[in-house]
């Protein structure tokens, strides 16, 4: 998740200062509106220690009207407070109808805390951050408008940071050793901040990660998504200042983080005398260890997703010639029948979940809620919001169960992709394959584009990766798909 972050956003100082002055008055405007349409807002900020939540608390009082602005930061608990039930602290300082609210550390704080420093275990871990779940609804269903926003910052970055504050007299008063007795639990913390967004990240509620590395981006970025949702609960609630909402959405395309398709490397090739050796023994490999998975009741679930043309079904008829047919399923996903309509959309992918020791192959799958049914509309925006964390839910389950999930998506350019749509229209056995829809999708490749990079962030998880996979070149891969099919089936043989 947070690697996708890392993608070193900049904005100019030119377009800050363009764009400042307008953004600071349409915020007073929609802070007076919400005051008028009676609508709380708290504003939650969390993330890595270093990362810029006191600067942008700051920028916060500074443009907006602070006679109605209260900041609480919750850091180490009072004698009053040990006396009370945990959530007492917070529902004391929440914010009025006519308020907004600033939350430092909050609820998420002490939660990461406990899973970090205390080592409590996944299922007490999990229990706590329901519990923030239900009662951050429980707000969001009473009308509070709940803005969470993770900052975060390399663990390079971090060291640079606390390094440059030590240096400086007037500044080293704020590095604590606790700064960097966290600095030193860096990736314990990124791995339960990662599941604690995960599991609390909803469609009414939900986590917006921002790269923090630079501080004109964090700002604007904060800025523009509070403008946004702000805008959006007085059209929810029949207000008077969404008139600008269009304008703030598309502005704040310039504050987009990079892409996590634009990083990947599409002229990695492999050249046919290497990718036959190399197939012909990743066959043999592969084809043992399915059946020493299936003597030690292994399952897997291998999900394949990707650019219309960029190879899946290539890929997946090499991968199951490397194993027994009794041994794997291949379930081609297709728009959902009038029976799969009447059930809960997970449900005809829970009836494909191959028992221990088998394997099955989706091609195409549960994604659909997130690429296709977001981008056409097939879906409303609570519903493909929501299946982030369905989805991470469901895939959890399966891996608990002790099922290998490998998710893979196959990249390829625009121009490759053109390329092989005319080989299509001009190939007899081709011809079948491009229907109108592929051309469709193609038109609005930069909304899939969008798509696809939420996906990898808010389901690439350790239980369940996604594997980007370049796929320009059909030999590179055909071999990287088998290579990490194979490392997987090891890894999970070595662990039983």
């Amino acid at each position: 998740m947070f690697e996708i972050v890392e993608s070193g956003a900049k904005i100019s100082k030119s377009q800050y200062k363009k764009r400042l002055p307008e953004l600071r008055f349409e915020l007073l405007q929609a802070q007076f509106a919400l005051q008028k349409a009676g609508i709380p807002l708290l504003i939650i900020l969390s993330g890595v220690e270093g990362a810029g939540k006191g600067e942008v608390v700051n920028r916060l009082n500074s443009w907006l009207d602070t006679r109605y602005i209260e900041t609480n930061v919750f850091r180490v608990e009072s004698d009053e407070q040990k006396r009370r039930p945990f959530y007492w602290r917070y529902w004391r300082k929440l914010p009025s109808k006519k308020q907004v609210g600033i939350f430092i550390g909050s609820w998420y704080r002490s939660s990461i805390l406990k899973r970090v420093q205390d080592g409590i275990n996944d299922a007490e871990y999990d229990s706590e951050l329901h519990r923030i779940l239900i009662h951050e609804q429980m707000l969001a269903k009473d009308g509070m408008l709940i803005a969470k926003f993770w900052f975060h910052i390399s663990k390079k970055e971090q060291k640079k940071r606390l390094r440059v504050l030590e240096k400086n007299e007037r500044t080293q008063w704020r590095v604590t050793e606790e700064d960097w007795k966290h600095h030193d639990q860096y990736d314990d913390y990124k791995t339960a901040s990662e599941r604690a967004i995960r599991k609390t990240d909803t469609a009414d509620v939900p986590w917006h990660v921002l790269d923090a590395s630079q501080d004109r981006y964090r700002d604007l970025a904060v800025m523009e998504i509070l403008l946004q949702k702000m805008n959006m609960a007085l059209k929810y609630n029949g207000g008077e200042n969404e008139s600008s909402a269009g304008k703030n959405i598309q502005s704040q395309s310039a504050l987009k983080p990079k892409n996590i398709l634009d990083r990947i490397d599409l002229t990695q090739a492999i050249e046919q005398d290497v990718y036959s050796s190399e197939f012909d023994e990743l066959k043999l490999e592969i084809d043992y260890l399915a059946w020493q998975c299936y003597r030690n009741g292994i399952s897997s679930v291998f999900v394949f997703e990707g650019w219309d043309a960029a190879g899946k079904g290539g890929v997946i008829r090499r991968l199951i010639q490397a194993m027994d047919a009794k041994l794997y399923r291949v379930i081609q996903i297709a728009a959902p029948t009038d029976e799969e309509k009447e059930h809960h959309y997970l449900w005809r992918f829970w009836r494909h979940i191959p028992r221990d020791g088998k394997i099955t192959i989706y091609d195409r799958s549960w994604y659909g809620r997130v690429l296709v049914e977001r981008v056409e509309g097939f879906a409303t925006e609570a519903e493909w919001g929501r299946a982030y964390s369905e989805i991470n839910e469901f895939e959890q389950q399966l891996t608990e169960h002790g099922t290998i999930v490998q998710k893979f998506w196959l990249h390829i350019s625009s121009d490759e992709q053109l390329r092989r749509f005319k080989e299509r229209e001009i190939t007899d056995y081709k011809k079948h394959k491009l229907t109108e829809d592929d051309w469709r999708n193609r038109d609005k490749h930069e909304l899939y584009k969008d798509a696809v990079h939420d996906m990898v962030a808010k389901t690439g998880t350790e239980y369940a990766p996604w594997n980007i996979i370049a796929a320009d070149d059909k030999n590179h891969a055909r071999i990287s798909v088998l290579r990490i099919i194979r490392d997987k089936l090891e890894e999970a043989l070595k662990s039983a």
